[in-house]
C-alpha cells in the first residue's frame, strides 16, 4: 500500500513540489531540468532505481535501557522526492530503536549501515525518543556499495537527542540519504552530519516542528576529494508558533584536474502563518582548495509571517587565504603545515561540537588525505 499527498500543511510553496508519497511512480523520472535535481548529476543516480535491490546491513549496540527491533513499521515520513520513495517503497521492514520516557542512556546508541558491493541495498532505521528522555546517537554509513538509507527521528515532548552521523563511502559509491526528524512540544534536536568521502553523495536532513518550543540546531561537515559530489539540502519546516532553528554547514574541496571535486549546499526555511515567534538562520561556508573544484550554495527562505523573532542567512565560498599562508611561512612553517593549520582552524568550531571523538578523528584524518 502506498500513500500519496499534498504538502503536510497543504501550502504549496516555492521550496517544496507539494507531492508527498512513498511510491516512486507518483514522481515525475528525475531530470537536470527540474529544480531539485539541477545540481545532481543525475546520470549517475540510475544506479539507485534498478530493478534488483539488495537490503542494506544495519547493526546496532545500545544499553539495555534502549529496544532495538526490526519490525514491519509505517514510520511518520512521507518522502517529497523520487528517491526518497524509491527507498521506503525498498524497505518494508525497518529497524526500530525505542526509547523508553524519561531515560537517560549512560553511554551513545551506535548504528552501524554498511552499503555492500554489488547490487544497490537500503535501509531504514526509526528512533522512538520518549518523552523527557535524553540520549545520544551515532550512526556511520560505510562501504564500497550503493544504496539508500532513511532514518527517521521521532522526538516525543520535552526529549533531547543529539544525532551524530557520519558517512564514510567508497569512491564509486553512489548514496541517497534522508534524516527526517518530527519534534514535538519542547523537544530538542542536535544534529551533527559528517560527510568525509562518496562517489555521489546526497544528504536530505529536514526537521518538521509539530509542537511549540521545539529547538533544532544542524551542524554539518563535508570534505569533497577529487571525484567526489557531495551534496546536502536541509529543509526546516516551521508549523507552530515559537520554535528556533539554526543550521550551519562548512565543506572544504580540493580536486584534481581529471577528477574535479563539487559540493552543493541548499538549504530552506519555511515560515507558516501560523509560525510566530519563529527563531531560525543559517549559514553555509565553503573553502576552495584549488581550480579543480566548486561549491554551490543556495539558502532559500520563505515566510508567510511578519510576527517572528527572526530570520536570517549567510553564505559564503572562498579560496585559501595567500596572506595567512605567507604569514605562517615567515614564522618558520613549512607551506604544507601552514595550510593545514589554517584549513584545520576553519573546521575546528563545528568539530570541537561532535560528542564523538571517533567520528571527529576520521573528519580530521580524511582532511589530512585531501590536502596530502
Amino acid at each position: 500500500m502506498t500513500t500519496a499527498t499534498t504538502h503536510s500543511h497543504g501550502v504549496p510553496t516555492n521550496i517544496t513540489s507539494g507531492t508527498r508519497s512513498t511510491n516512486p511512480a507518483d514522481f515525475e523520472p528525475i531530470s537536470a531540468l527540474q529544480e531539485a535535481w539541477r545540481f545532481t548529476p543525475v546520470a549517475a543516480l540510475a544506479v539507485l532505481e534498478q530493478a534488483e535491490f539488495a537490503a542494506a546491513s544495519v547493526t546496532s549496540e545500545v544499553p539495555a535501557t534502549v529496544a532495538v527491533t526490526t519490525a514491519s513499521h509505517a514510520g511518520a515520513f512521507l518522502p517529497a522526492d523520487r528517491l526518497g520513495a524509491t527507498t521506503r517503497s525498498r524497505t518494508a521492514e525497518a529497524t526500530v530503536v525505542d526509547i523508553p520516557r524519561e531515560c537517560v542512556p549512560d553511554t551513545p546508541l551506535r548504528l552501524g549501515i554498511a552499503l555492500p558491493t554489488g547490487l544497490p541495498s537500503y535501509a531504514r532505521v526509526i528512533v522512538n525518543a520518549g518523552a523527557h528522555s535524553q540520549a545520544q546517537l551515532e550512526v556511520s554509513l560505510t562501504g564500497q556499495g550503493s544504496g539508500g538509507v532513511i532514518v527517521e527521528l521521532n522526538l516525543d515532548a520535552g526529549s533531547q537527542l543529539t544525532l551524530t552521523q557520519l558517512t564514510d563511502l567508497g569512491d564509486e559509491s553512489v548514496a541517497a540519504l534522508h534524516v527526517p526528524a518530527f519534534l514535538q512540544r519542547d523537544s530538542v534536536l542536535r544534529s551533527h552530519t559528517l560527510t568525509v568521502a562518496g562517489g555521489v553523495v546526497r544528504v536530505v536532513p529536514t526537521v518538521e516542528y509539530q509542537g511549540p518550543g521545539a529547538d533544532a540546531e544542524l551542524a554539518g561537515a563535508f570534505i569533497a576529494g577529487p571525484g567526489h559530489h557531495l551534496e546536502h539540502r536541509t529543509l526546516t519546516d516551521h508549523a507552530v508558533p515559537n520554535c528556533r532553528s539554526h543550521v550551519a554547514y562548512k565543506g572544504v574541496l580540493g580536486g584534481q584536474a581529471q577528477q574535479p571535486a563539487r559540493s552543493v549546499w541548499i538549504g530552506d526555511v519555511l515560515i507558516h502563518a501560523n509560525a510566530t515567534g519563529t527563531d531560525t538562520y543559517e549559514l553555509n561556508r565553503n573553502l576552495v582548495l584549488n581550480e579543480f573544484a566548486r561549491a554551490d550554495s543556495v539558502p532559500n527562505l520563505e515566510i508567510e509571517t511578519g510576527d517572528i523573532a527572526g530570520a536570517g542567512h549567510a553564505s559564503a565560498t572562498g579560496r585559501l587565504d595567500d596572506e595567512q599562508v605567507f604569514y605562517l611561512m615567515s614564522r618558520g612553517i613549512d607551506r604544507t603545515t601552514a595550510t593545514s593549520l589554517i584549513v584545520s582552524g576553519f573546521f575546528d568550531d563545528l568539530l570541537a561540537q561532535v560528542p564523538s571523538e571517533e567520528m571527529a578523528a576520521r573528519v580530521r584524518d580524511r582532511l589530512a588525505e585531501v590536502l596530502a
